[in-house]
């Protein structure tokens, strides 16, 4: 994707209502128009959490004085199943065993206002968290049934986290395997749409570790990413790479959450 278009993309769309509208008028499936979403509402977290935090004796009034937590959530611009969360914490509760399960809580208020926040968070609800760990799970058997249909060795994360290496791919071919002229020997799958910044995280905390202990490799971003991007000694792809070839891609890049 061009950087003009995802910057469009990515500036108009505000909450999860945006998304088939903004697939639809980009054509981009909405597998990755959710995922930009997604970490647009993880970066706005990570840059106002600490501020919210500090907040949590105000909220906790706010809510015993009447206040909804979603209305506190829309009024903080924060995800409400994550605003609870603090809120609970502040409450004294024990907030990720309530957030699993509610019914714990004998406030008969909070806990209909926690169900609430939990059922309309796309990002941070157990239900979202869920999603998240599926789509990462149909790329990974995505990429090991092409690795098996090519006849090749290989071995998963799973089996590598036996060994000492701490950083280790979800896919370490026994020899090389050429692919679009790059000696690949191991493979990352990341069910995500990669821009200058996510891709700088990965590059920094994963992919050069894999380089310098590995060499060559391939990453698979498979809700694309931006055309600027500059891998190392590896080459980057996305579903399309799989698509051609006649696997079933469309459950994961046209998967969105449905509420």
């Amino acid at each position: 994707m061009n950087e003009r278009k995802y910057k469009k993309i990515y500036e108009k769309l505000k909450c999860f209502e945006d998304i088939n509208k903004i697939s639809k008028a980009y054509s981009v499936n909405t597998g990755a128009i959710s995922n930009i979403l997604h970490q647009k509402t993880v970066r706005n977290v990570r840059k106002y959490h600490s501020r919210i935090v500090n907040k949590a004796p105000a909220l906790v009034r706010s809510w015993k004085r009447g206040d909804t937590i979603l209305e506190l959530a829309s009024k903080n611009n924060f995800p409400p199943a994550l605003l609870a969360s603090i809120m609970l914490k502040e409450m004294g509760y024990k907030s990720k065993t309530v957030i699993k399960n509610p019914d714990v809580l004998e406030d008969k208020r909070l806990r209909y206002e926690l169900i609430k926040a939990i059922d309309v968070d796309f990002c941070y609800s157990p239900r979202a968290h869920s999603m998240q760990s599926g789509q990462g799970r149909m790329g990974e058997d995505l990429i090991h049934e092409w690795l098996e249909h090519c006849d090749l060795e290989f071995i998963t994360e799973s089996d590598m986290s036996k060994e000492p290496n701490t950083k280790t791919p979800d896919f370490l071919l026994s020899e090389p395997y050429k692919v679009d002229g790059i000696d690949v020997r191991w493979i990352e799958s990341k069910a995500v749409f990669a821009d200058e910044k996510e891709h700088k995280r990965y590059q920094l905390n994963q992919f050069s570790f894999y380089e310098d202990l590995y060499g060559p490799g391939m990453v698979v971003y498979w809700y694309g990413f931006l055309d600027t991007l500059v891998p190392n000694n590896y080459m980057i792809t996305d579903y399309t790479f799989f698509e051609v070839m006649g696997y079933d891609v469309d459950r994961l890049i046209n998967r969105t959450l449905t509420w």
